[in-house]
């Protein structure tokens, strides 16, 4: 029988290391410079090198321009949510209790963590992955697989040690009847996360429908301009809602799924005579997702020997590869 200090290590330790791997993919996406690569460009045009510094120039004003957007986007938005969290916790506190409204507030924060750091390696690893594609494709698709592990990982290793560390202060603060009492305590943290899902999802996808509907009806008709043309304002709208709605939303959706249903399993475990009297029994939803992590650990580290990319069919197979690799290492677990 597994002891509750090994169990806890099983759950601890790959949220840890998915929290680590997270910061590496991070500086690497950092470490691309972005200069239009002039070494290789000049090799092939001797006016190469000037050209692709006002490309280089232009890349990095439109970027900016989007990362800008977006942050201002995603500020205004926390606000209406930071609002939300403190009425809907007093309107817990009356009907649910003190520990189901911490449960709420811990589950919003960690949402809206998860949506943010989505968010902000989105921007910054969008500009360098178009980047990398100039060079050539393999280089382009290892930059964006290693900007979307970032918030991949992150998510569900910050999911799984704010829902233990949740659990583990429960169980030495406050006194519940029975070990079920605890974990429909603690549901409230699905609760919040999805509130927050709720907010980035719908917030953010009105926002790029609009800038879409600008970019189409006016930027195309009344002057001209398609609807990708950087030129047109509502392109670069359009960009913003898709970071802070497709990606910062998603994130926030992802997390409160995450969320959700571990905190599901967990009441159900809880209820269950063969799993309630034994902690390993208990942890049993949340030693399933830390195995994912290293299972997501695993695939990452074998994708690029089974899946080469050098052509654009090949972006297509390897990102089929990476679903059939940890379907395959998964479903044992």
């Amino acid at each position: 029988m597994t002891g509750s200090f090994e169990v806890n290590l099983l759950v601890v330790v790959p949220g840890i290391l998915g929290l680590l791997w997270s910061v590496k993919e991070w500086i690497s996406v950092a470490n691309v410079k972005i200069d239009g690569h002039p070494d290789i460009l000049a090799n092939q045009d001797s006016k190469a090198k000037t050209a692709a510094a006002d490309i280089v120039s232009e890349m990095i004003k439109i970027s900016t321009t989007i990362q800008e957007g977006a942050m201002s986007f995603l500020m205004a938005e926390y606000t209406y949510m930071a609002v939300y969290i403190v009425l809907f916790s007093i309107f817990l506190v009356f009907f649910t209790g003190v520990p189901t409204t911490i449960a709420f507030v811990v589950g919003s924060i960690t949402s809206i963590l998860c949506g943010w750091i989505g968010m902000k390696i989105a921007v910054f690893t969008n500009v360098r992955t178009t980047h990398q594609c100039w060079k050539n494709l393999s280089a382009g698709f290892d930059v964006a697989i290693q900007g979307g592990c970032v918030m991949g990982l992150s998510l569900v290793s910050l999911g799984l040690l704010a829902l233990f560390a949740l659990i583990e202060i429960f169980k030495a603060y406050f006194d519940f009847s029975s070990s079920q009492v605890m974990y429909e305590a603690i549901a409230g943290y699905g609760l919040g996360g999805s509130s927050i899902a709720l907010f980035g999802r719908v917030g953010g996808g009105i926002y790029t429908k609009a800038a879409d509907v600008g970019a189409d009806l006016s930027g195309k008709n009344d002057y001209g301009l398609e609807e990708d043309d950087y030129r047109n304002p509502a392109c670069i709208a359009d960009n913003v809602g898709d970071n802070v709605g497709d990606i910062a939303g998603m994130g926030a959706d992802l997390f409160g799924s995450f969320a959700e249903s571990t905190c599901a399993a967990l009441v159900l475990v809880a209820a269950s005579p063969d799993l309630k009297d034994s902690w390993a029994g208990q942890m049993y939803p949340m030693l399933i997702s830390s195995a994912g992590i290293v299972v997501g650990l695993v695939t990452l580290l074998t994708q690029g020997i089974f899946y080469k990319v050098k052509d654009m069919p090949d972006v297509e197979k390897a990102l089929k590869g990476i679903l059939v690799i940890s379907t395959v290492l998964m479903t044992p677990v």
